[in-house]
């Protein structure tokens, strides 16, 4: 790009106009003191190419003292042999105009316009920003600016990343940046970055397995103590019922009762009185024992009864919720059919929006197909090969904003569809016969992704239902489902088959052109006055004409497409409502597995009494003691009539105490009856605890800890797996990145050490992985740009600026570069150097020089001009 005018009006200092022509295509140097202008001119030229002519913030370019001035900027240059001509009016009557050629552009379309030719990108509000400024930002220095580098060079790092992926021939890394950041994200949530140790949900998972498996380990030592319980009640039972067949203490008494018959006469009635009234309280405490069994065994009946009822009710709810659960399982099937309906209705209307703006592409281009026929009727010959390059670069051409979109949300869907992978469920198979698997049918080997609820059959051993582990797996699914469905729409707006294919469609018509521009030098030496300009544009207006044309007949019949908005807000609604219908179809699934847990308790309780009811043994011990109570209850009437007989009898002669035989053996007796008293009292404490345990709902709570345990150990398992994956997928992208950035940086090194040797001979300059200077190695000792002096820092700006601008036009972008105020602290010997750069670079750049130090720049052989004399004409 070369400027070759200039006209200023009423722009800051400049109250009147202020014109500068006869620019040279090299070096132009503008001298003048401090504040005669110098900064003001290149701020107009940098407020008429990046700043847009709407903004308000401009009115601090109104002339000084003329608050109703009307700043205007005008400049024409040529572009790659094409006169151009932009002019801008700002604060008040805001206009805007760019001729490129025979093809005008107004207001908006003219700025985006100059935004892609020059290489940098609009603010969306406000004032031009440094991270928009891109190249221009880099080539045009502003007064004290020179020596910083960072930040520019990273506002431009993406166009400086293209340029030198067209002339390396390597691969663009700049979406790596991103990906690998987005991946140590991930990976962060999960792992450390120093120690590797479990962080975020994994740590969770890890600490919520340990504290179930301590809580099982608790219950299962609960429940052997009740089976040890068990096994103990058994043996005391089992001692009961031997002592109560044997009755021992009856043999002791019988033993006293020969005792006392072989005592003396005296004795013998009080001490048969005191057996009877012995015997009477023994057998009323036999009838006591007896009457307590038998009321155990009616409250067993009565337990019985009421847990039949409650498991019938708890069978009850479990026929509610599994059919709660089916009519959830319709109702997620009826609303991904409708989901899938809305999409393929979205679908259309994304054609149908796309058919319109081609309808009105073809308008255009046919248009202006008309007019440049008529300008061309009026022309000469034109060059065969300057037509045919730009037919095929029209014909190729990729809306750049789209295409950059298409490739984020590749890279978007790449990490999307690796995360989804690694969520769903993944079962290996083995099978010597085919089993089916939902609608299909699966055989020999192979692995089986599970991404949603999956019924696999058995055949007659019935069926498997496979529920995935992850929660939010639907979610990720439906967030893939719509980045597809966006990457889709874009393919077809740009007309490709894949990112791939729209690369090297992008590459190729950068290709062709490459070759249109060097055609067209050709051109200019044989037809100074621009015909093959005209038949250029017709021919790449004809070929965007078929280009749009063909696309629009690629697209599907839109006629019964709805309105976006509406489609977009049914795809919307629809997805929402799949989403709570599965959350509905997880909750019903979590009662009917509660309800069946709870069932097949009762179920078990009601049988381990039922069972003990109708034992054999029990059954025979009842039918015992309830003839025992009828016996008791005779033998305890018959010895209170013997008692009222003896009574009378030792009113008449006193018996003195028992001897001593007699006492032993009542005494052994007596301990014989407590001992089966005690197994009784211990039978009862067993059973009330082995009541109360049951009762407790161990064996549910273990089986419910067991399972939760298990779910736990999977989500562990899984997100160690997504971390392992996670850090493999890491090491890979930096080291794919870091092979193809050192690819990138040897047209970039080579342009350096160009411009490097003319101060800093046997020197090289190391680049960072921004494309920046970071190191200077010189004398075999390597430095920091930051911890070299500021002279040294502005001398390595300009080389390297340099080195950028032969970069940049070597891949075909405008090159202009605009030095303020610099070099001002370079020595004389390191000046001259300088000064030798930039002849050698102005032989392919226009450079702009301002400086308020003519005398020290009056040997360039160039023509001085100072700001005052512009002033003055």
């Amino acid at each position: 790009m070369k400027l070759q005018r200039i006209a200023i009006q009423e722009f800051r200092q400049f109250g009147g106009q202020l014109v500068i022509d006869d620019l040279q295509p090299g070096l132009n140097l503008f001298i003048g003191p401090n504040e005669a202008g110098k900064s003001t001119i290149a701020e107009a030229v940098r407020t008429v190419f990046l700043e847009r002519y709407k903004a308000s913030h401009l009115k601090d370019v109104l002339p000084w003292g003329l608050a109703s001035g009307q700043p205007s900027v005008e400049v024409i240059f040529e572009l790659d042999g094409v006169a151009c001509r932009l002019s801008k009016q700002f604060v008040s009557r805001q206009r805007c105009e760019l001729r490129i050629g025979q093809a005008v552009y107004s207001e908006d379309e003219a700025e985006d316009k100059l935004a892609a030719l020059l290489g940098f990108s609009r603010a969306a509000r406000g004032p031009m920003k440094a991270e928009n400024a891109g190249v221009p930002g880099l080539l045009w220095v502003q007064q004290g600016g020179t020596q910083d580098m960072r930040d520019s060079t990273g506002h431009a790092g993406q166009y400086l990343r293209d340029a030198l992926t067209q002339l390396s021939g390597g691969r663009e890394a700049g979406g790596e940046d991103a990906l690998i950041a987005a991946v140590q994200r991930e990976l962060r949530q999960l792992l450390t970055a120093r120690t590797q140790k479990s962080t975020g949900p994994l740590a969770e998972a890890e600490q919520k397995l340990a504290a179930l498996s301590t809580s099982r380990d608790e219950l299962r030592q609960q429940r052997q103590q009740f089976d040890d319980n068990i096994a103990r009640l058994a043996a005391q039972q089992q001692a009961f019922d031997d002592a109560e067949r044997r009755r021992p203490w009856e043999l002791h008494e019988q033993k006293a009762a020969l005792a006392q018959q072989r005592a003396a006469t005296v004795e013998q009635l009080e001490r048969g009185l005191e057996g009877l009234a012995q015997s009477l309280k023994i057998g009323e405490a036999e009838l006591a024992l007896s009457v307590q069994q038998e009321q155990g065994a009616l409250e067993l009946e009565a337990a019985i009864a009421r847990e039949r009822e409650q498991l019938d009710a708890a069978r009850a709810e479990l026929a509610a919720a599994q059919s709660a659960h089916a009519q959830a399982e319709r109702r997620v099937d009826q609303f991904e059919q409708a989901s899938a309906e809305a999409n393929r209705a979205l679908e259309l209307a994304n054609a149908a929006v796309t058919a319109a703006d081609l309808r009105s592409q073809v308008d255009f281009y046919r248009t202006e197909s008309q007019r440049l026929e008529a300008s061309i009727v009026e022309a000469g010959k034109a060059n065969t090969a300057v037509l045919q390059a730009a037919r095929d670069a029209a014909a190729l051409e990729l809306d750049d904003a789209q295409f950059k979109r298409l490739v984020a949300l590749d890279g978007e869907l790449t990490v999307l569809r690796a995360r989804t992978e690694a969520a769903m469920t993944r079962i290996e198979y083995r099978l010597h016969r085919a089993l089916s698997v939902g609608d299909r049918t699966i055989s020999g080997t192979g692995v089986l992704r599970v991404d949603e609820e999956k019924r696999i059959g058995l055949g007659e051993l019935g069926e498997l239902r496979v529920i995935p582990g992850v929660s939010d797996l639907s979610a990720r699914l439906s967030e893939l489902t719509s980045l597809e469905a966006k990457h889709a729409q874009l393919l077809r707006a740009l007309g490709v088959a894949s990112v791939g294919d729209a690369q090297a469609r992008h590459e190729q018509w950068k290709t062709l052109v490459a070759q249109q521009t060097s055609q067209a030098r050709i051109l200019e030496v044989h037809a100074p006055q621009g015909i093959d300009a005209l038949r250029a544009a017709l021919a790449s207006t004809a070929a965007r004409l078929q280009a749009s044309s063909e696309r629009l007949a690629s697209l599907p019949d839109v006629c019964a497409a709805p309105p976006l908005d509406d489609a977009r807000r049914n795809a919307d609604v629809a997805r929402d409502t799949l989403e709570a219908a599965r959350k509905v179809l997880a909750q019903t699934a979590g009662a009917q597995s509660t309800g069946v847990a709870k069932a097949d308790s009762l179920a078990a309780q009601l049988q381990r009494k039922e069972a003990q009811l109708n034992d054999e043994a029990f059954r025979r011990n009842r039918a015992q003691w309830q003839a025992h109570i009828v016996e008791q209850r005779v033998k305890v009437d018959a010895l209170k009539n013997q008692r009222g007989e003896r009574e009378r009898e030792l009113d008449a002669a006193r018996l003195d105490d028992p001897v001593a035989e007699a006492k032993r053996y009542r005494a052994s007796a007596e301990l014989a009856r407590n001992e089966q008293r005690e197994r009784q009292l211990r039978i009862a404490e067993l059973r009330s605890q082995l009541e109360t345990m049951g009762a407790s709902g161990l064996g549910e709570r273990l089986a419910a800890l067991e399972a939760q345990a298990e779910q736990a150990t999977r989500r562990k398992d899984e997100l160690s797996l997504r971390a392992s994956a996670l850090s493999l997928l890491d090491e890979v992208l930096v080291d794919e990145r870091d092979a193809a950035l050192a690819q990138l940086r040897a047209p970039l090194t080579e342009r350096l050490g160009h411009y490097l040797k003319r101060i800093f001979p046997q020197s090289s300059l190391a680049l960072g992985d921004d494309l920046m200077p970071a190191l200077l190695d010189r004398d075999g000792r390597a430095e920091l740009l930051d911890a070299l002096s500021f002279g040294t820092r502005e001398q390595l700006g300009i080389l390297t600026r340099l080195a950028y601008a032969d970069l940049l036009q070597a891949s075909g972008r405008p090159t202009l570069l605009m030095l303020d105020d610099a070099a001002v602290h370079s020595d004389a010997a390191r000046r001259d150097a300088l000064k030798r750069a930039l002849i050698d670079a102005a032989a392919r750049h226009q450079i702009f020089v301002f400086t308020c130090h003519p005398e020290l720049w009056d040997d360039l052989g160039v023509r001085q001009r100072a700001v005052e004399d512009l002033k003055l004409a």
